[in-house]
């Protein structure tokens, strides 16, 4: 399966699990519209404006991955504040939680991918 970037559904939502401002999310996995049988439940590019952030939240039964492709941002690994750049990767496993937020000037682009 490919999805081309001009194919990719794209929403704006506001206030992402608590958090500020809004993220502009690009779909290739929307929630809920998944390939039965698949264990990916969100597979998304994610770009969050200066100062705008995805609320800290739990993953009691799924796990997620952001890979950083532009920007800077403030991950929140379980109550732990971290630096994350272009090139890192964020995992909250099943169990655990996590938040991010933008601290730079550009947009914070990454991958989001939640699976089951």
């Amino acid at each position: 399966m490919i999805v081309k970037a001009t194919e990719q559904h794209k929403v704006k939502r506001e206030a992402l699990r608590g958090g500020v401002g809004s993220a502009l999310f690009g779909y290739v996995v929307s929630p809920g519209e998944g390939r039965e049988g698949s264990r990916f439940q969100m597979v998304a590019r994610i770009e969050i404006e200066p100062g705008a952030s995805i609320g800290y939240h739990a993953h009691e039964s799924d796990e997620e991955i952001y890979i950083i492709l532009s920007g800077e941002g403030i991950y929140n690994d379980n109550g732990i504040e971290t630096r994350v750049r272009p090139g890192d990767t964020a995992i909250a496993f099943r169990g655990e939680s996590h938040g991010i937020r933008n601290a730079g000037d550009d947009t914070l682009v990454f991958w989001a991918i939640i699976a089951a």
